[in-house]
C-alpha cells in the first residue's frame, strides 16, 4: 500500500469467474497506483481477468 492517500480510482481490469465466464467484479487502480477488486457480491478464488477494453 502506497503512503499516499487514494483520492480516485479507475476500472482497469473485469474480473471474471473461470467456471461460468461471468462478471464477478472490477479491478481498480487508484491514482495513487494501489490495485484494489470490487467484488459484485462475494470475493471469488477462481477468477481471471480481462481488460475493459475487450469487453467494449
Amino acid at each position: 500500500m502506497s503512503p499516499e492517500t487514494r483520492l480516485t480510482g479507475e476500472p482497469i481490469l473485469r474480473i471474471l469467474c473461470k467456471k461460468t465466464d461471468t462478471l464477478v467484479g472490477y479491478l481498480y487502480q487508484w491514482n495513487n497506483g494501489d490495485l484494489q477488486p470490487a467484488w459484485l457480491d462475494t470475493a471469488k478464488a477462481e477468477v481471471r481477468y480481462e481488460p475493459i477494453s475487450a469487453a467494449a
